[in-house]
């Protein structure tokens, strides 16, 4: 995917606009300031445990995705002139094209705002666009917020054998296929942007 299919905007239901954009390796300090800034709970559900902050490895780790089959995202808002990271998100695409798994959170002052229907439809996009079958995360069971917000998107919960403290979210991402080809004999329908 081209750098400049990485980055967009994303209107808000209530009106405005913030944008998202790949994270490179210049965004070390703000990723970290954006997960110092979110409350434990909020950490805790996105990391499936309890830090501070995202370990070294970790950080260089996302700043540094090869961006063709795993993507780092961050959405930024101008507050006072200034852009701030109030969400970001992670997607991955399985080795044999299957799956994309994709995580994310939301500042806990921004939750509620629609970001995360945007964000979640913005990475079906790009799972889809990259010919995923299925857009898949692991989220805790606790979390009430992220399990209504998939609801919400589609996606189904199933449980996963390995941790009873996890569900997984699926949604299937396979193209509609028309009765009869269109005219010109094109055996699908292309995808809507």
């Amino acid at each position: 995917m081209a750098q400049r299919d990485l980055a967009g905007a994303l209107r808000l239901p209530a009106g405005g606009c913030v944008t998202l954009r790949p994270v490179g390796a210049g965004d070390r300090d703000v990723l970290q300031a954006y997960v110092r800034g979110l409350s434990s709970e909020s950490r805790y559900n996105r990391f499936f445990g309890a830090l501070n902050e995202l370990p070294p490895s970790e950080l260089e780790h996302v700043t540094h995705l090869d961006r063709t089959y795993e993507v780092a995202l961050v959405a930024e808002a101008d507050v006072d002139g200034a852009p701030i990271v109030i969400a970001e998100a992670r997607y991955a695409l399985s080795r044999e094209r299957r799956e994309c798994e994709f995580a994310l959170s939301i500042a806990d002052a921004w939750h509620g705002q629609g970001i995360g229907t945007l964000i979640m439809a913005d990475v079906e996009r790009r799972a889809a666009s990259l010919g995923a079958e299925r857009l898949v995360a692991d989220v805790l069971r606790s979390n009430a917020l992220m399990k209504a917000l998939a609801r919400k998107a589609g996606f189904r919960l199933a449980d996963v054998p390995r941790d009873a403290r996890l569900i997984r979210i699926v949604k299937d991402l396979a193209r509609p296929r028309t009765a009869r080809p269109p005219q010109g004999g094109a055996a699908d329908l292309p995808l809507a942007a």
